[in-house]
């Protein structure tokens, strides 16, 4: 690489090699003194600015005219890994970020050289690359950004209608849900949905649940709600037996379980003796 001062104005800022969502010009500040030496601005041969976007921004807003870059004779992929590598040590690249990337290097490498040449930490399977262009609306982009949505979760909410999507969409944003907990509200909503034969949507607004995610840590609250229109009668049961559990149960003596689900009537009872003297005493009687 060769360092040169040049022109901004004769650096060519397109987006062919930029992936960064959200732009964050000021994470670059103070760099120059903190990594003397390290090249923040990369460019290729026709000056197509090739890593270094948010830094180009932070000194054309502070007014500079020139700034000192290094010109590489590189092709394009090289150009997408570099930026990808570096961006990703120095600073860690979200979901979002990752398959931008994902869907600009596919036009010139196939997946396992991508897998093989970048830190992905997801796979480029048939399923994701099918739905590359889904995963990249800018409905989803925020949200994936920002961690609030995993992967998995996205790919089963791409398959939604477009209200039903945005509905989930709205309420993923609300609070941050771990991906186990993404998953689970998607599958019982579609089960409600089956049941009740009304769109996600219209159950999302009829369970009212903005009060439970003004809460702190609402997320085991929400999931409960769900269950309850999901599951009415087991969860009726399952309170009435908790009240008559607790009515019941000797602790560390004896303890008391129903079958699953309340399948059927039946009713656990597990005795605990002190000694085979004991033991032998209760055995007799329950004879």
């Amino acid at each position: 690489m060769q360092a040169r001062d040049m022109k901004l104005k004769d650096i060519r800022r397109d987006d062919a090699f930029d992936f960064a969502f959200p732009r964050c010009p000021q994470r670059y500040a103070g760099f120059e003194s903190k990594f003397p030496g390290l090249p923040l601005l990369i460019v290729d041969r026709e000056q197509r600015l090739v890593w270094g976007h948010d830094y180009l921004r932070l000194v054309h807003g502070r007014g500079r005219k020139n700034v000192l870059a290094f010109m590489a004779d590189i092709t394009p992929a090289q150009a997408l890994f570099l930026n990808f590598n570096m961006s990703n040590r120095l600073f860690g690249l979200n979901l979002y970020e990752k398959l931008l990337f994902v869907r600009k290097i596919s036009a010139f490498c196939p997946p396992m050289e991508i897998q093989r040449r970048a830190e992905l930490d997801f796979s480029l399977n048939d399923v994701l690359l099918k739905n590359l262009d889904a995963l990249l609306r800018p409905s989803l982009r925020p949200l994936l950004a920002a961690g609030q949505l995993g992967l998995k979760a996205a790919l089963r909410l791409v398959g939604f209608s477009l209200s039903d999507r945005s509905a989930l969409l709205r309420l993923l944003g609300k609070a941050r849900f771990s991906e186990s907990h993404q998953l689970q509200i998607m599958q019982l909503l579609e089960e409600i949905a089956f049941r009740e034969k009304k769109s996600l949507a219209r159950i999302l607004v009829s369970l009212r649940l903005n009060p439970l995610l003004a809460l702190e840590m609402p997320q085991q609250k929400v999931i409960d709600a769900l269950k309850r229109r999901r599951f009415p009668v087991f969860l009726q049961r399952q309170s009435a037996w908790r009240q008559w559990q607790k009515k019941n149960t000797v602790p560390g003596r004896v303890a008391l379980n129903h079958t699953p689900f309340f399948a059927d009537e039946e009713v656990q009872i597990v005795l605990t003796a002190k000694n085979s003297v004991e033991a032998d005493n209760i055995l007799q009687k329950l004879k």
